[in-house]
């Protein structure tokens, strides 16, 4: 089976481009409204209750690599990945009770600002670079999934692709902000859902029923079997253990980046975004088990009892079969020619449904949606952080340098983040091309999250939870950390062909690449700050006037109150810091910019005044 076998129908193409033409839209719609300042263009003026935001969440978890990347482990290695939906069981409720109250109820743009009023200003730049690198390459990887699926219907070049889904993401980002990203989300769950709903049932029909399709998994050791795998061994691709502890640690900081803390923090409350986080632990265990079964259909339907038990890896047709099919319903299949398993999904699609007027159209239209979510979420984040880590910070630094009166016009910011977007953008597509020459989606996702979370994880814990941490302490954790979980990546790479002569931890899991890398920053991060403090006072007094705002809510006096309030219908932060009494406060935190609207009859930048 080639990939000339397939073509679209014209009413495939028209669904693919009302879609496209939906979402355009909604970029020009939201875009056209008058955006006040750039705080309602990164995070939609806090306007949202918290069911649109779960939705958003997820969808942004159902990127390309979700959608087409773990029916193509689950088909390739069994069910033994399909052990991490545990995870979720005890990972949501903690991102939910510890770190959602603390970003919401501070007056954020970038989460990173956290590190400047907890630690100092080197700490959130190197967080923030962190999270850049973590998101152009998360963005890079998911960028693919699109460009597989019309690789795999028609041939469709892999570059143009990437080329046109990366345009697409950009126009609509830069031009409708965080409420297009969100509005358009609920609109492309709603896509994905009725796909893999026609998938699932239509080809459990096809393979011959959900009882065989059991079965088939089964007999060969790739059901539950696979699932309880209990090994000790930490070089295992997957086991129960990893997936129930190393993923969940893998996937806690993808909730902790700049992307979906802007999601949530979009919500009108606390208790809301608080919600929008929990709904998504019912939302998984409806959406991952399809995709599983997706999975376990594809092993079904490709290796039954007729068809020569092979490896599932690039299988091609065998000669003509002489023996009758005379076993009902079940005929042998074979594996196409794919380029990666991750077209497995689309080729089966395609080959078995194809003929179905629109259903081909709907399919490609759901990897887009998951694939547009992600990356429209990722430029958005990617804006936020610039602007606030990099841009504003040199602001005030120029200002106090200078001695003059900081100088911002929000408008011009505003038009600055809609630049950002196209220039990131086209960073992604080029970081795209090169990462569609490498392992699989999961692999590549884990594998990301896992290199550049596990630091960021540490830093937001420690800032938390062990008030006597100090900030070059942390520095330090951080950066070690970080080093040693890229040696290790690099060597895993570099002695891929050979890892049985090479050091034993180039062959660690990625699934414990963020459980490693957060306890060794951990650890060096409580050694070091105890011995700073033994030798500062200043550290000693610094951990004892911590702003408890800063801290998890169970660590804050009982009678204390939040000086960052909602006062007002537009849920504006008003900031009440002071600089004697506070000395952990920062300067983000002390330094309120006015804004200049559209529609002001004075659209000259106003001066920022400090409180």
């Amino acid at each position: 089976m080639s990939t000339s076998d397939y073509s679209l129908h014209p009413v495939d193409i028209v669904i693919f481009l009302a879609v496209l033409l939906f979402v355009c839209l909604q970029g020009i719609y939201h875009g056209w409204r008058k955006q006040k300042s750039t705080e309602e263009f990164l995070t939609a003026g806090r306007s949202f209750s918290g069911l649109p935001v779960a939705m958003s969440l997820l969808l942004a978890f159902l990127s390309a690599i979700t959608l087409l990347g773990i029916p193509a482990e689950i088909y390739t290695n069994g069910l033994g990945y399909s052990a991490y939906l545990l995870c979720y069981v005890w990972m949501y409720p903690f991102i939910a009770w510890l770190f959602v109250p603390v970003f919401h109820s501070l007056p954020l743009i970038s989460a990173y600002q956290y590190f400047e009023m907890r630690y100092n200003y080197t700490l959130r730049v190197i967080i923030a670079v962190l999270f850049i690198i973590q998101m152009t390459l998360f963005m890079a990887v998911v960028m693919i999934g699109p460009a597989l699926a019309f690789n795999a219907v028609n041939g469709f070049p892999l570059y143009i692709s990437i080329i046109i889904t990366g345009c697409i993401c950009m126009f609509y980002t830069a031009l409708g902000g965080m409420k297009a990203v969100i509005w358009t989300d609920v609109f492309l769950f709603l896509i994905i859902l009725v796909e893999i709903i026609l998938v699932i049932t239509l080809g459990t029909i096809d393979t011959g029923g959900f009882s065989y399709v059991w079965e088939a998994n089964d007999e060969d050791g790739r059901g539950l079997e696979s699932i309880f795998y209990f090994p000790w061994d930490v070089t295992e691709r997957t086991t129960f253990l990893n997936c129930l502890i190393g993923f969940g640690v893998n996937y806690i900081p993808v909730y902790l980046n700049q992307a979906n803390i802007q999601r949530y923090i979009s919500t009108k409350s606390t208790k809301q975004a608080r919600m929008s986080v929990l709904l998504n632990l019912p939302f998984q265990f409806i959406f991952l088990p399809m995709l599983y079964y997706c999975g376990m259909v594809l092993y079904a339907f490709y290796n039954n009892y007729l068809t020569p038990l092979q490896p599932a890896v690039n299988s091609t047709f065998p000669p003509a079969l002489t023996f009758p099919f005379d076993h009902g319903d079940i005929k042998p299949y074979y594996e196409p020619d794919y380029t990666t398993s991750d077209q497995i999904l689309v080729y089966f699609v395609s080959d078995r449904f194809g003929h179905i007027p629109g259903f081909m159209g709907l399919f490609i239209s759901a990897i887009f949606a998951g694939t547009l979510s992600s990356v429209s979420g990722g430029l958005n984040a990617l804006i936020a952080v610039t602007l606030e880590d990099f841009v504003k910070p040199w602001r005030r630094w120029r200002a106090k340098r200078t001695g003059k009166p900081i100088y911002t016009n929000d408008r011009i910011d505003t038009i600055a983040g809609k630049i950002l977007t196209v220039i990131y953008g086209l960073i992604t597509i080029g970081l795209a091309y090169l990462a569609s020459k490498l392992d699989s989606l999961i692999s590549m996702g884990n594998t990301i999250f896992g290199t550049t979370g596990g630091p960021m994880l540490a830093a937001f814990l420690l800032g938390l939870l062990y008030r006597r941490s100090t900030a070059w302490a942390t520095v330090c954790g951080v950066v070690v950390s970080f080093g040693l979980i890229c040696w290790i990546f690099v060597g895993s790479l570099w002695y891929a062909d050979n890892l049985d002569d090479a050091l034993w931890i180039y062959s660690l899991s990625f699934m414990w690449y963020a459980t490693l890398s957060s306890t060794v920053a951990i650890v060096i991060t409580i050694i070091l700050s105890e011995v700073h403090r033994c030798f500062s006072k200043e550290e000693r007094e610094k951990s004892n006037n911590i702003d408890p705002a800063l801290l998890a809510m169970f660590l804050r006096p009982k009678d204390w109150k939040s000086e960052y309030v909602n006062t007002n219908t537009d849920e504006e932060l008003n900031v009440m810091c002071d600089d004697e009494t506070k000395p952990n406060c920062s300067t983000d935190a002390r330094l309120y910019e006015n804004t200049a609207f559209e529609g002001d009859a004075d659209e000259n930048a106003t001066e920022a005044t400090v409180h």
